[in-house]
């Protein structure tokens, strides 16, 4: 992955408080911290490029555990190797620690209560939203072509018409087919950089 020409290294005390927010004010936790961290990685820090995102977004989904933590870890471990990697996933783990902690303690009392029931599902139609605005957003520069879009448009129908296919499956075999179906401009492209 390459970074963007203005890229600065940060210290540790910023990776934390930066994936510390992040975590912070995201409900739902991995997808929803995409559009989050898109904002914060690219557009305000420029601590990665749009191709470093939508590479890091597709590793982080094809790996076994927690989509926000595996984010923290690559990020983490990006900018500032295993030290970083560590504090990027302290920082990422701690707030909704703390968040399980309080709603269990009181729980019982609110469980029942149809104001609770009825923010939860607001905020998952939020998340929803979410989502589809970083896959839109993502999706425009690398869907420009008419192979990436098949196999998007493909993908798209096997997760709806059989769910129970392993996401990693799909993703490996995306990345064998484009890398099979690979155009000599890409090719020479890749050659130049």
């Amino acid at each position: 992955m390459e970074t963007p020409k203005s890229f600065d290294r940060p210290r540790l005390p910023v990776l934390f408080a930066v994936f510390f927010k992040i975590s912070a004010v995201t409900v739902g936790g991995g997808l929803t911290m995409i559009p989050v961290m898109e904002r914060e990685f690219l557009e305000k820090r420029r601590w990665l490029t749009e191709e470093d995102m939508v590479d890091t977004v597709a590793l982080v989904q094809s790996m076994p555990g927690i989509i926000a933590v595996n984010m923290a870890l690559i990020m983490g471990y990006r900018m500032a190797k295993l030290p970083g990697a560590f504090t990027a996933a302290l920082a990422v783990i701690l707030p909704p620690f703390f968040s399980i902690l309080i709603i269990a303690s009181c729980f019982a009392t609110i469980s029942g209560q149809e104001t609770v029931s009825a923010a939860f599902r607001s905020v998952r139609a939020a998340v929803c939203a979410l989502i589809l605005l970083s896959a839109l957003k993502l999706g425009k520069k690398l869907l420009k072509r008419a192979f990436p879009v098949a196999v998007a448009v493909l993908a798209f129908l096997v997760f709806v018409f059989l769910p129970q296919v392993n996401a990693a499956l799909v993703i490996a075999l995306a990345g064998l087919a484009g890398w099979i179906v690979r155009t000599p401009r890409e090719e020479e492209e890749e050659r130049k950089s």
